[in-house]
């Protein structure tokens, strides 16, 4: 990147006549524009760089919408407060300025105001709820979480919503060991998003490459594959392979490694599957499902026979599928015949 063209772009984003007669400069542009530089040549200088987009509640000066509730919260009858909770220290809240509110904040504010004596009047005035939560600006925010709430939160808790939901039906299908994609992922967004009506919401490669990294998602090759049947009787299975394998120690310890034979089938693929998946980093295995295991191999497979200390015995066995077990006239003359089958 060039730091010229960049400040180019500005000028032109700004629409700014960088050739006009030169101004005064005030201390406050100058410290901008020194922040500005450095920001623009740490990007230069990375290989790569995230951008990140926070939506914060932070009050316009337009807000018709909430003047009408300006008197919103009562006093009494004699003008003094509604009541005089703000002077219990328990009641105190942390005094912070945080960027964002959360949902649960919101409510206990709105709760906190809302509250309403025997008579149906708001116990506490503006003070009170002031002195409680002193992070409000002022009290017009107070008719802004209403109605934040009532539309079911901001746009950014709405982004936060379609993240746990996408992570959540990730989890669950990974624990069926189904293949994942990007696609996938990008697809229970967009739905989520539907239902939240958050029709701005694109699911962009930048938010997916941001939710992969957030959970530590990446692409693996699927090193297992295994049916539907043998998810459910897992527990057997590794109960058997526990048997098994103290089994063969107890026996192997009897004979050489020459007399230690092990064969196996291997199989052509019939059933195409995919061959990587999004899954977590760092697992041991990686799995995948399919239809069927039968479906996964050919019409033939091949079984070489090995020796523990690794050598070759005998021929390699050509196992051919045929409809009636037995192998035709006319495919036996064409059929090529290796020495070591």
């Amino acid at each position: 990147m060039n730091p010229a063209n960049i400040i180019y772009c500005l000028s032109k984003l700004f629409d700014a006549d960088l050739n006009s007669s030169k101004r005064e400069i005030s201390q406050s542009e100058l410290k901008i524009s020194k922040s500005v530089a450095e920001i623009i040549n740490t990007l230069v200088s990375s290989d790569q760089f995230n951008y990140e987009d926070e939506i914060t509640l932070d009050l316009i000066n337009e807000l018709p919408d909430y003047y009408d509730e300006i008197n919103v919260i009562e006093t009494n009858d004699d003008g003094n407060d509604a009541d005089d909770e703000w002077d219990d220290k328990e009641n105190l809240k942390e005094h912070y300025i945080p960027n964002t509110y959360s949902i649960e904040f919101m409510k206990e504010v709105v709760d906190f105001a809302d509250a309403k004596d025997s008579s149906g009047k708001r116990r506490r005035s503006w003070k009170t709820v002031k002195h409680r939560y002193r992070s409000l600006p002022d009290q017009n925010y107070i008719s802004r979480f209403r109605k934040y709430l009532s539309q079911q939160g901001t746009k950014r808790q709405k982004t936060q919503n379609i993240d746990q939901i996408v992570y959540k039906k990730f989890l669950n299908a990974r624990e069926q060991f189904l293949p994942m994609h990007d696609i996938d992922i990008q697809r229970w967004a967009l739905q989520a998003a539907k239902e939240m009506n958050l029709d701005e919401f694109q699911a962009s490669h930048f938010w997916l490459a941001t939710f992969k990294n957030r959970h530590g998602i990446c692409s693996r090759k699927i090193t297992n594959i295994v049916t539907k049947r043998e998810i459910s009787n897992f527990d057997d299975i590794k109960k058997s392979e526990e048997e098994f394998l103290e089994k063969f120690r107890q026996l192997s310890r009897k004979y050489s490694s020459k007399e230690i034979l092990n064969t196996d089938q291997v199989g052509i693929e019939k059933e195409l599957h995919s061959t990587r998946t999004l899954s977590f980093q760092g697992e041991k295995k990686t799995l995948g499902r399919v239809s069927s295991k039968n479906a996964t191999t050919h019409s033939y497979t091949i079984q070489p026979t090995i020796s523990l200390d690794g050598r070759v015995i005998g021929p390699m066995f050509l196992c051919l599928q045929e409809t009636n077990g037995r192998m035709g006239d006319i495919v036996k003359r064409h059929l090529f015949e290796p020495k070591n089958v």
